[in-house]
């Protein structure tokens, strides 16, 4: 964004204060040393299937904060922060699998399997690559918007700086700095203020942005379509934003095909690739559809 106008939450939908008034309870589970971060809503004792939610890359759990609480009747809700982003640790290298790998091991430390995966943007794409290799962890997935490398695609521009932490001398200058990538209009300014903030931490040196610097670029660590969907085992929702700069009509559709299991693709009508941010409600009402007629294959 642009400027700290389009940040201000000063009035926020009634829908997004319920959601706000329902936080995410903090969690970690230890990985070889590492810890991964993940938030937790609805109880997790009561026998409810397990939605797991996938940020996308640079993003973090929060960017479900709008969405989850609405799903707490009938599921337990966990989303996870990816390693080097959020509140998770950093890993020292990032092998082409570390986000799969990552969902592998919160199910398994966490005891939350078989899940149904829900995941956005780079999110979708890494529970695409952790059910090919571990489908006895899943029931279900729902990718929404996810780019995936397929014969022909036009491959999104990364202009993410690599350069080492970035530091501002207070929060608010941080703020004003925030940027979605890619950029797109007409944002829901509560939503987006509050992913802005939990976008940041504050150090010795200033405010700088939690992900790692020394992450891939997310595009460098995709797997070929035709080789991973073809080996994902499990019912497979494909979503896509009809305004979307990352996913074309023409892609979700190849997707579905290579997919055993794949239905759809379910345009969004207005939405663009932050779904979450710009048309959250629809989001929502989508995917309660989605797993509402889905649960034959449960």
């Amino acid at each position: 964004m642009s400027n700290m106008q389009e940040l201000d939450p000063a009035v926020a939908p009634a829908w997004f204060d319920w959601a706000q008034s329902h936080p995410g309870r903090s969690r970690f589970v230890e990985v070889g040393g590492r810890r991964l971060h993940y938030l937790e809503w609805g109880a997790a004792a009561d026998g409810a299937p397990v939605l797991l939610l996938v940020h996308g890359m640079r993003g973090h759990a929060h960017w479900w904060d709008g969405i989850a609480p609405f799903f707490c009747e009938g599921y337990r809700v966990v989303a996870l922060d990816l390693s080097g982003m959020g509140d998770s640790d950093p890993r020292p290298q990032y092998p082409n699998d570390y986000g799969a790998l990552d969902i592998v091991d919160l199910i398994e430390r966490a005891a939350l399997g078989p899940v149904i995966g829900i995941g956005h943007s780079y999110g979708g794409s890494r529970l695409l690559r952790a059910c090919a290799d571990r489908p006895d962890l899943f029931k279900r997935l729902v990718v929404l918007d996810s780019f995936l490398l397929l014969p022909d695609v036009d491959i999104p521009i990364d202009n993410a700086s690599t350069t080492g932490k970035r530091f501002y001398p207070d929060l608010a200058s941080a703020l004003g700095r925030y940027r979605l990538m890619p950029p797109q209009p007409d944002p829901v300014a509560a939503v987006l203020a509050n992913i802005a903030r939990h976008s940041l931490r504050e150090e010795d040196a200033g405010w700088c942005w939690k992900f790692d610097p020394n992450l891939p670029r997310g595009v460098e660590q995709e797997d070929l379509a035709v080789e991973m969907l073809p080996r994902v085992q499990r019912p497979v929702d494909v979503v896509y934003g009809e305004c979307s700069a990352v996913v074309s009509r023409t892609a979700a559709n190849q997707a579905v095909a290579l997919l055993p299991k794949g239905r759809g693709p379910y345009g969004l009508p207005g939405t663009y690739h932050h779904m979450m941010i710009d048309q959250p409600l629809a989001v929502i009402a989508m995917l309660r559809g989605l797993l509402a007629g889905g649960m034959e294959h449960e």
